[in-house]
């Protein structure tokens, strides 16, 4: 789905025209806008985001203290819920909400938006808005530098912005967190040994660093792994040591980019490749199956909150720690990609094929021996097939990849049988309905196939060979195609030994005329063609002699 724009940029849309970005977490959505442009070369698309991402920077003045020249942020909404500040502030009763900070975090991500909006704006040509926007970045890099950095503890840290009978305005908080990195993440601090020394806490297996994991602040915290919280009897999230993907993600990118963009002898490459193996071991549950949930314990190494709504939690960006961390990927805006991979004596070989890249198919290879591949020693760059000559700088290397090339943009028409509100039409029905909302489930617009994760309408319960799901509009719509998506397990859940698809206009119900047999297949896009339609209602029947079946999802389309 990364090749098809659609995708990410109705993503992009929502957050910044379709009013999705309400503000209710800190967030770098401009800066990761911005760097998806970088990957795609398509300035016409993001340069049409400026004026909402200033609109919504703006809005984040409502957390911003002039005197300081910082934005802060209660525990909650900076989605670090019982932080150091927050728990402190609460007397160490509670830490929930409330501990409003000057953090490293929100000021890094406001930091990383300036500059992103800063660089858009030179696309559109808007010199102003660059000035503004580059002007506000410096402010707020001085500012992180002079006043979040604690020269006691050799970290960037929380000041407190609450004042009350606990703490005390502008005082330090007690302890290292990890959202002290955050600021790596955007290349915010210079490159200096005052700053980088911050890092051999990361390292440091009695503060930062877990054998199973980055703990999100040290175990002489005073209330390190306290648990405040239970949800149904159980531990409930919590910042207070417990390793995170989400912040994990952000300090492994930091560390890539203190490898790639700074002088410094605290990080080595074999440091960053030991994190992210043990972030790549979170990935698996004690069972063996591949599911990231929401947190773990860095000391023992098994999930502290799974939940059912915890499989699966889109809270990491692994795959560019591997992309761009690992394989050495380093989007930029010219015709030559710097490449510089962060491997040591212990990666033999990767293949990383079939990358979109500026419109371009980019495949990276690293074979240590060269027997591997037999393309030769070391790095080896395909772009469009064909191999490039590389210039090595150090241990980076660059290589042309020519003009960027824009694509087609793929348009689809409206999906008539979406219904995210579940409220009016089109109003599903079926002939069983033996799980609850699994109706609108069926017509939500998400389609997944974890089996940890039921988002179908199935005929699990059904006595029926047959089972029928249909839609009613409510009005006419012209339709010339399906798409099923059906979700097989090959125990519960299989494939129908036949389908018809019929459709109401009228009194009676009236089948489609197909124009090509398709065999439908599990877990994946089914798309089905039909002669052109006027239709009130739509109806699918499986039979299923043999399994039940799992409807995922149902488009329809004109």
């Amino acid at each position: 789905w990364l090749k098809d724009d659609r995708y990410m940029d109705a993503y992009i849309n929502y957050m910044y025209q379709g009013g999705g970005n309400n503000r209710s977490y800190s967030e770098g959505i401009a800066d990761a806008a911005y760097a998806r442009y970088l990957v795609n070369a398509d300035s016409v698309f993001i340069v049409e985001q400026l004026d909402s991402m200033k609109a919504i920077y703006n809005e984040w003045n409502d957390h911003w203290e002039p005197a300081k020249n910082l934005y802060y942020i209660p525990a909650m909404p900076d989605a670090t819920e019982y932080t150091i500040a927050s728990i402190d502030a609460s007397g160490g009763k509670d830490g929930f909400e409330g501990g409003d900070a000057f953090r490293p975090t929100i000021n890094s991500y406001m930091y990383g938006n300036a500059k992103a909006i800063a660089k858009i704006a030179v696309l559109k040509g808007d010199l102003a808005t660059r000035d503004d926007y580059v002007a506000r970045a410096q402010v707020l890099k001085e500012n992180v530098e002079k006043s979040l950095w604690n020269d006691s503890l050799q970290h960037f840290t929380d000041r407190y912005k609450v004042d009350n009978q606990y703490v005390r305005y502008w005082n330090f908080i007690r302890g290292r967190e990890l959202a002290g990195m955050i600021p790596w993440y955007y290349n915010l601090p210079s490159d200096k040994d005052k700053f980088s020394v911050a890092w051999r806490h990361v390292l440091d297996t009695t503060q930062l660093l877990g054998h199973f994991g980055l703990r999100t602040n040290e175990p002489s915290y005073e209330y390190y792994f306290k648990q405040f919280v239970f949800t149904f009897g159980k531990p409930g999230s919590q910042w207070n040591g417990p390793s995170w993907p989400y912040q994990t993600s952000q300090v492994i990118t930091g560390m890539g980019n203190l490898l790639n963009n700074y002088h410094q002898n605290v990080v080595t490459k074999s440091d960053y490749l030991k994190v992210l193996r043990l972030y790549t071991k979170q990935h698996y549950l004690p069972n063996g199956n591949i599911n990231l949930v929401e947190n773990y314990d860095p000391n023992k190494g098994k999930p502290i909150v799974y939940f059912y709504w915890s499989n699966h939690y889109n809270h990491s960006s692994y795959n560019n720690l591997v992309i761009s961390g690992l394989c050495g990927i380093q989007p930029g805006q010219s015709d030559t990609l710097t490449i510089n991979p962060i491997v040591d004596d212990h990666i033999e070989y990767f293949c990383l094929d079939d990358v979109r890249y500026h419109g371009h198919k980019l495949t990276i290879i690293y074979d240590k021996e060269g027997t591997r591949y037999k393309l030769g020693k070391g790095l080896t760059v395909l772009v469009d097939g064909k191999k490039k000559t590389l210039l090595q700088n150090s241990d980076q290397y660059n290589v042309a990849i020519g003009s960027a090339l824009q694509g087609k943009k793929t348009k689809q028409g409206q999906d008539f049988a979406l219904n995210i509100t579940r409220k009016g039409y089109p109003q599903p029905s079926a002939s069983i309905h033996s799980v609850s909302d699994s109706l609108y489930q069926a017509i939500d617009g998400r389609i997944w196939y974890f089996p940890e994760i039921s988002n179908r309408w199935s005929t699990e319960g059904s006595t029926s060979p047959s089972d029928w799901y249909a839609l009613d509009f409510g009005q006419v719509r012209d339709l010339s195609k399906v798409k099923v998506y059906l979700y097989t397990d090959n125990k519960t859940f299989g494939l129908p030994e036949r389908y018809t698809i019929e459709y109401k206009n009228g009194a009676g119900w009236q089948r489609v005329k197909e124009k090509d047999a398709s065999t439908l297949v599990g877990n994946t896009e089914n798309t089905i063609n039909f002669d052109k339609i006027s239709a009130t209602a739509v109806r699918i029947t499986f039979n299923h002699e043999t399994k039940q079946v799992a409807l995922v999802e149902l488009e329809c389309y004109e």
